[in-house]
């Protein structure tokens, strides 16, 4: 199982890198499926295009972000999207998923080389020591 995970900011550019895993591995085989995508609209549009958030979307998106976990205890492979608009991004969310995928020793490919310290100083010898980061292809 591959886990993609990264800013609905830049929503296209996310879905492009979700349809290229799909088709490289599956439909079947990579998250989020389009039932997830789907129950994450009302927070995408509530946090991403300056509608209110409330508590129902702020209980979704507690909801959605432990199916996250969930579907990340179980990959063979977590990717981060770490880029927003063409530039290097890490949202809070996306960085939540990074950390707790490292503490899970998941494999983990970058779709860009993190250059961010704070980033670097979280995957620090973990993409040397022990192949367990990559930029992905």
């Amino acid at each position: 199982m591959i886990v993609v995970c990264g800013s609905f900011g830049d929503l296209d550019h996310f879905l492009k890198v979700l349809e290229a895993y799909r088709q490289r591995f599956g439909r079947q085989n990579v998250f989020p499926d389009d039932e997830h995508m789907e129950c994450s609209r009302p927070c995408i549009d509530a946090h991403h295009r300056d509608r209110k958030e409330t508590e129902d979307t702020i209980e979704m998106r507690s909801k959605l972000m432990r199916v996250y976990f969930f579907e990340i205890d179980n990959a063979d492979l977590v990717v981060i999207m770490n880029e927003k608009n063409g530039k290097e991004y890490y949202g809070v969310g996306t960085t939540m998923e990074l950390g707790y995928a490292l503490a899970k020793g998941k494999r983990i490919a970058f779709t860009r080389t993190p250059t961010n310290p704070n980033i670097l100083s979280l995957i620090n010898g973990q993409h040397t020591n022990n192949g367990l980061c990559q930029v992905s292809q």
